[in-house]
């Protein structure tokens, strides 16, 4: 019995972490047939889901069938984002990289195998799915299976490539523990011409680790 509680408690907390990914990525109010959708449940489970976090200020009802991020949920991004000392010089860095070599730039955190976009700039609005709060697919570029490749430095991984059928990345971690990665992503048929793109993106990452090292140092 005591199994079925907690594969039933696991199933709900899945869905209501579905729900909460899903205001918070999106862009404009979402309609209660596509929360649905998104996290697996009927809509009258999704409606009632839905009650619950709005009377926790974790979702908000503009308009009927209509929800958007709560004031909570809001405040939770905040406090996780205000203890980033680099988030500034990260996201000017992803302009820059982006405008100079034509691709999408991400800041990419990395944990337990699983990387999740945490910034991204597309100034060429190129036709990529992919947003602020995606998980990218599992790739040993982001667990320890990456580490101990050819070329690597002691506490610098080298540039993983990260190919899909459609797309392309070049991942350069920033930190020694390989939590956080800079990415170049790109269309197949839009690969670098050359090594330029990689330079730059190890450049950054380079740039951005030592800072982080300095920030170390002086705590």
């Amino acid at each position: 019995m005591g199994d079925d509680v907690n594969t039933s408690a696991r199933s709900v907390a899945d869905k209501v972490m579905a729900l909460l990914h899903a205001l918070g990525s999106a862009g404009e109010p979402l309609r209660l047939a596509a929360l649905s959708e998104v996290s697996g449940t009927s809509k009258a489970t999704a409606r009632s889901l839905l009650l619950d976090l709005c009377s926790q200020g974790y979702a908000h009802s503009p308009a009927r069938g209509l929800y958007t991020p709560g004031p909570r949920l809001q405040g939770l991004a905040a406090a996780v984002v205000r203890y980033d000392p680099l988030g500034g010089v990260i996201a000017d860095s992803l302009g820059a990289l982006a405008r100079a070599t034509g691709h999408i730039a991400a800041r990419v955190s990395a944990a337990d195998g699983r990387a999740v976009v945490l910034g991204l700039e597309n100034p060429q609005r190129l036709p990529l799915p992919l947003r602020v709060g995606d998980e990218l697919p599992a790739h040993a570029v982001w667990s320890e299976a990456g580490e101990g490749a050819p070329g690597a430095q002691p506490g610098r991984e080298p540039i993983g490539e990260y190919p899909t059928a459609s797309s392309w990345m070049l991942a350069a971690p920033t930190d020694v523990d390989r939590t956080t990665f800079l990415v170049l992503v790109g269309m197949a048929f839009l690969r670098p011409q050359d090594d330029s793109a990689a330079q730059l993106l190890a450049g950054h990452a380079r740039a951005l680790g030592e800072s982080m090292d300095g920030l170390r140092d002086v705590g």
